[in-house]
């Protein structure tokens, strides 16, 4: 339908009311427009309704012009704003956007964004525990476009943690954040141009090696020391690394030390050779990072040397020259001094072997043992994870065989990493026999009590539920992670499980740990190996969670594992809880709100608890009362 009548019929009222409507009657131009609305008035009662208002308007005998004026141009703009259209010549395409990472929008209602809008776009305190939590009960609403763009935003945030949450998850989302990334990206920029570089390098690696280029050009001391630190992706920008080693100082000279410690070929061996002679334990410390046969043997060598050094008697000359008592005791006091300082030397200097195997490496290992018998196994751990090298393998069994349990761990984990999962049950599940429990024999350090035997070594394995899988971890408990762990590719023997729930010392009152959310070392172990979708173990769990409030005491994480384990029996917690009078008043509040029974059934426990107590003199009790009181009043546990 040609609309163009209406469209010169809305021109003429307009023109018609910015002219003034005493002048109507004389606008032959809004006349012959009134004419020309005929043919569509006849078509459709919309326009047949105009014409007519549009009529009455030019009559000499309308009395209410201004109005009848308004009516009418109020209803021509209604409808063409229905009737209105875009369009132009050509083929559809696809939209090309570069700020698109997946979702341009996701249907989430105001309520749901705003609180994380405003925790993105404020400065004030608790802006954390708001995404954190968001990201837990709600990720989908970060998949919305709009959402993106404020988590770029936030890596400039002055609250460090909060930029360093926004930048993992930012990292999770693979390289379709790159664009969203490298869009707007001043070289000028501070900590949030700094953070975008560093997303993108743990994202594409030397994908990207263009961009560290053009951002380690020129620009502020924060982008630039980002970017050359990402030119260690790069086997191709060694010269580039060496000549910026002679121009620069400070943090961007040491992170082009750091680039350099990753570079490979002649120049760079001969750079660091050089370097190693002048300060040793300088370049050794950059050299941690590489696992380059040449780097294993720079260390080596100087390893060597220190350990003649060590070994041959420090100060034994002096000592013999001295030619008084006096003069004698302050030259044994001086190589007492130069023999620590050499150890603290030598110290730091074997901690740059991890992950290392060269066959010159390897030999240092039988040296250090002699001197730093602790530190060996747990630098061997570490390289087995880092790297599971075929020699570092090796290495581990032939130092298990030539001093036994010390080494147990790592044949253990050499085992896991590549054998299969049932021949690693198979050859290591005796050690968690109850014999092994307390028992004078297995290890050389303690007693081979659970903490210091084969048990603990389950601390460093954890099962990836978002994952599906199994893994290792150079570190323990809550801080392990996957940034610093290997995947246990051959699986992890479900046999395992029984031995675990069932072990001996699993409640035991000396491996209580303040810090830890079950308040028990090996409580932690065990939730870390939870499988919910093996269902066969969700009533031992229950059981083995159950089973340790009454030793250890309840805690509210240790209520949520029996929630996911599908308990039901949560009667006595709450009142164990308070007869053990260990935990401040706050906890038991928290313990209340999570526990899964009736407003009367905490009533009862909290009754029976201050019945029991209420000839002792002790703090909260009274605050005890008022909940117990208000619980059975009808307030709900979260408003206590």
């Amino acid at each position: 339908m040609n609309l163009g009548a209406v469209y010169e019929l809305r021109e003429r009222l307009e023109t018609a009311a910015i002219a003034g409507v005493n002048l109507i009657s004389e606008d032959f131009r809004l006349k012959r427009a009134v004419q020309q609305m005929e043919p569509l008035g006849k078509a459709s009662p919309v326009f047949r309704k105009i014409e007519l208002m549009a009529k009455k308007l030019v009559e000499p005998e309308c009395e209410d012009r201004a109005g009848v004026l308004l009516d009418t141009l109020g209803l021509v703009d209604a409808v063409l704003c229905t009737q209105g259209s875009t369009q132009t010549e050509g083929e559809i395409e696809d939209l090309d956007t570069p700020a698109s990472d997946g979702n341009i929008y996701y249907p989430a209602s105001y309520s749901k964004l705003a609180p994380v809008l405003e925790a993105f776009r404020s400065t004030g305190s608790g802006r954390y525990a708001i995404v954190e939590n968001a990201y837990e009960t709600m990720p989908e609403i970060f998949e919305d476009y709009r959402m993106v763009y404020w988590m770029v935003k936030a890596l400039g945030d002055v609250y460090a943690e909060l930029a360093d949450l926004v930048a993992n998850k930012l990292e999770q989302r693979g390289e379709k954040v790159i664009p969203l990334l490298k869009q707007n990206f001043d070289r000028e920029g501070k900590r949030e141009m700094a953070r975008r570089i560093s997303v993108i390098e743990k994202i594409a690696g030397s994908k990207e090696n263009e961009f560290y280029r053009f951002a380690a050009e020129a620009g502020s001391k924060e982008v630039r020391e980002a970017a050359i630190g990402a030119l260690r992706h790069d086997m191709s920008n060694l010269p580039l690394l060496l000549d910026l080693y002679k121009a620069e100082k400070g943090k961007l000279k040491e992170a082009v030390l750091t680039s350099l410690a990753y570079m490979d070929g002649e120049e760079a061996e001969k750079f660091w050779q050089t370097a190693m002679k002048k300060k040793p334990l300088e370049a050794s410390g950059y050299l941690q990072y590489s696992v380059k046969d040449w780097a294993s043997d720079l260390i080596a060598d100087e390893l060597d040397r220190q350990i003649e050094d060590y070994v041959s008697g420090i100060g034994k000359d002096e000592i013999k020259e001295a030619q008084t008592k006096e003069e004698e005791e302050k030259a044994r006091a001086k190589a007492r001094e130069k023999k620590a300082e050499a150890r603290k030397i030598l110290e730091s200097l074997w901690r740059r072997a991890e992950g290392k195997h060269s066959d010159k490496i390897c030999r240092c290992y039988e040296k250090i043992y002699r001197i730093f018998p602790k530190q060996v196994p747990e630098v061997l751990i570490h390289s087995l994870i880092q790297e599971n090298h075929p020699s570092i393998c090796r290495l581990a069994e032939e130092m298990y065989q030539a001093h036994g349990n010390d080494f147990l761990e790592s044949v253990f984990l050499v085992s896991l990493l590549n054998n299969p999962a049932e021949q690693t049950y198979d050859e290591f599940s005796r050690w968690m026999a109850p014999e092994n429990y307390v028992e004078e024999e297995p290890l050389k350090e303690g007693k081979g009590k659970m903490l210091r035997g084969f048990a603990q070594y389950f601390a460093r394995i954890f099962y990836d539920e978002n994952d599906g899988g199994y893994w290792v971890s150079r570190e323990e408990f809550q801080v392990r992670g996957r940034a610093k762990a290997r995947k246990i590719e051959a699986g992890f023997d479900l046999r395992w499980y029984s031995l675990l729930l069932k072990y001996p010392g699993r409640h035991d009152r000396g491996h209580r740990d303040t810090y830890s959310a079950y308040r028990s070392f090996y409580d932690e172990i065990v939730a870390g190996l939870y499988r919910p979708d093996v269902e066969s173990l969700q009533r031992p769990y229950g059981e083995f969670f159950y089973e340790a409030m009454t030793p250890l005491l309840p805690t509210t994480e240790g209520v949520r594992m029996l929630k996911r384990c599908g308990w039901t029996d949560y009667r006595g917690i709450l009142k164990n809880c308070i007869r053990k009078n260990s935990y401040a008043t706050y906890v038991i509040r928290q313990l209340i709100q999570e526990l899964p029974l009736t407003n009367e059934e905490l009533a009862d426990e909290l009754d029976e608890a201050i019945q029991e107590n209420k000839h002792r003199a002790i703090n909260g009790i009274g605050l005890w009362e008022k909940w117990r009181d208000g619980l059975r009043s009808g307030i709900s546990a979260d408003k206590l």
